[in-house]
């Protein structure tokens, strides 16, 4: 096929500029792989960049919407100034509002650290953590790879749909971010179990520390709790497919996993918040078909990549072929439990998919991670992952600076308005209300402009 001049050059160009980008990358793998100081000390900076760029953000992110009401003792106008009054107030959340105790507690207590910058360096070095943790699901402690932390990073931050609501926000870190956590906490021992045995000392505190463990993991969140419980079995289930020794501590995990999510879900709150509302096979119905165009909203080209390396990793992969497809079933399994597990609820917002979206990309990462390198072209796709991550990063990375700068300069204007407006003695202030222009910005929530009032001893109103 003969093209014009000008196309086969702009072509030959782009072929010579990916080539090129390849050869770099190798060198790097190359020599990362030749000097292990250099790779750890890479290693670090990536960690420290993306720190410092989570910090940013909750830097520029203020309090809003349920930090006012949870800065509270709940249902009262007396602000938190205790941990008695952490627990005094979810002993009452657990009777009006819901049975989420466990990760209430933890917003609570970031809500009782006075010193915004303080929460801030907390909540980011928590972000890190939630990445590490994934990256430990997805290698399992094998072999460290630089490019797959970045990938990492990058997939959370292109695929969760409300960012700043889940990684941000107080109140949506701790029932999102730090629940995901201490989920992914409790089963990374199912993951890196590999059939060997322990003293009977170990035995009775690894015991006893995965039911605990579970207790507080399944009072974390209803439907990504549901999923872990349904992957815990099916990690037991793959133990005795193998005829390997199931450690106790896996059942005693299970069952406090258990406790803890019937702890969490007959909370009074809940049947109080659900009454009126009818649940039948049609409403189910409904739910799921709405749930699967969402799901393939969020995750249907991410997914359809997976397939695409899943299927080269069966046709080219040297290694045992079946070693890595239990572990992909068993978190693609922990995804759909979670989606669907909601078909019974009334409602399913955006940032209640962000432990289906972790375990999802858990998912993607384990195919990744396993393909054979030893191929040029399975390095070539890699790279080329890489590279379209890190460019999306930055672009979007540029947007999420416009917008959060934006809020952050709008919110030291009202700050400053409200400490004027009281010192003239006045008794109100209206602000032109507000909204976030990306998924890393928050705006204004109305619902709790009573208990904003009343954190900043001012009635505040906000006009569109």
């Amino acid at each position: 096929m003969n093209l014009p001049k000008k196309y086969a050059k702009n072509i030959y160009s782009l072929k010579y500029f990916l080539d090129l980008l390849y050869e770099k990358y190798e060198f790097i793998d190359e020599l990362s792989n030749k000097k292990r100081f250099i790779y750890n000390i890479t290693f670090i900076l990536c960690l420290v960049f993306i720190w410092f760029c989570i910090f940013f953000l909750n830097l520029k992110t203020y309090i809003t919407g349920d930090d006012y009401v949870y800065s509270f003792v709940y249902q009262t106008q007396e602000r938190l100034a205790s941990i008695s009054d952490v627990f005094e107030s979810q002993y009452t959340h657990y009777f009006v509002w819901g049975g989420r105790s466990v990760v209430h507690v933890i917003g609570q207590l970031l809500l009782l650290i006075h010193t915004p910058i303080v929460i801030d360096i907390i909540n980011s070095t928590v972000f890190l953590l939630f990445i590490c943790l994934i990256y430990y699901h997805i290698t399992a402690g094998k072999k460290n790879s630089i490019s797959l932390f970045v990938i990492i990073f990058c997939f959370v931050w292109i695929l969760q749909p409300v960012f700043a609501e889940t990684v941000l926000w107080i109140t949506g870190s701790a029932n999102y971010l730090w629940g995901t956590i201490i989920i992914l906490l409790f089963l990374l021992p199912y993951r890196l179990f590999k059939n060997q045995g322990q003293k009977k000392i170990m035995k009775l505190l690894s015991t006893i520390l995965m039911l605990i463990g579970g207790i507080i993991a399944g009072w974390t969140n209803e439907n990504t709790a549901a999923a872990m419980i349904v992957m815990v079995v099916s990690f037991i289930i793959y133990y005795r497919i193998n005829k390997w020794e199931v450690p106790f501590w896996a059942y005693a995990g299970l069952f406090g996993a258990i406790i803890g999510y019937i702890i969490m879900i007959s909370a009074p709150g809940n049947f109080a918040r659900a009454e009126g509302i009818t649940v039948n096979a049609l409403f189910v119905a409904y739910r799921i078909v709405m749930h699967t165009g969402t799901f393939i909203n969020y995750l249907g080209a991410f997914n359809l990549c997976v397939v695409i390396l899943l299927i080269l990793y069966l046709k080219f992969s040297k290694e045992n072929k079946s070693a890595i497809i239990p572990y992909v079933i068993i978190y693609f399994i922990g995804s759909l439990v979670s989606i669907y597990v909601m078909s019974f609820s009334p409602g399913f917002p955006a940032r209640a998919w962000f432990g289906t979206i972790t375990f999802n990309i858990i998912t993607g990462g384990i195919v990744l991670y396993n393909l054979d390198y030893s191929l040029s072209f399975t390095r070539q796709i890699k790279n080329s992952i890489l590279v379209f991550c890190m460019v999306t990063f930055a672009f979007s990375f540029y947007d999420a600076y416009k917008d959060v700068t934006a809020i952050d300069r709008i919110w030291k204007e009202r700050l400053a308005i409200i400490e004027q407006k009281k010192q003239e003695g006045a008794k109100s202030v209206t602000f032109k209300e507000y909204q976030a222009g990306t998924k890393f910005g928050l705006g204004d929530a109305p619902y709790a402009l009573k208990y904003m009032s009343d954190y900043y001893g001012i009635e505040i109103q906000l006009e569109r």
